[in-house]
């Protein structure tokens, strides 16, 4: 059974990959590159990595490898 740490940690990380693949898939080759939208699609890509990142570093937590070091910070 995974822990709820886990599981809402996957469901982060898998949202942020899926937002990653939208963007580099469909999003960007489609759209014209003026200067407003360049920084629309850079602040997109930086929401994706960073929900990467958070949804690793709470499944890493869900683990338990680090809960009794680090779990006082959550």
């Amino acid at each position: 059974m995974m822990t709820a740490n886990l599981l809402t940690g996957s469901f982060i990380l898998v949202s942020g990959i899926a937002l990653l693949i939208f963007l580099f898939v469909k999003l960007i080759p489609k759209t014209k590159h003026d200067t407003d939208t360049t920084a629309l699609l850079t602040v997109f890509v930086v929401v994706a990595v960073f929900l990467v990142g958070m949804g690793g570093w709470v499944s890493l937590m869900g683990l338990g490898h680090f809960s009794g070091a680090m779990g006082c910070w959550l």
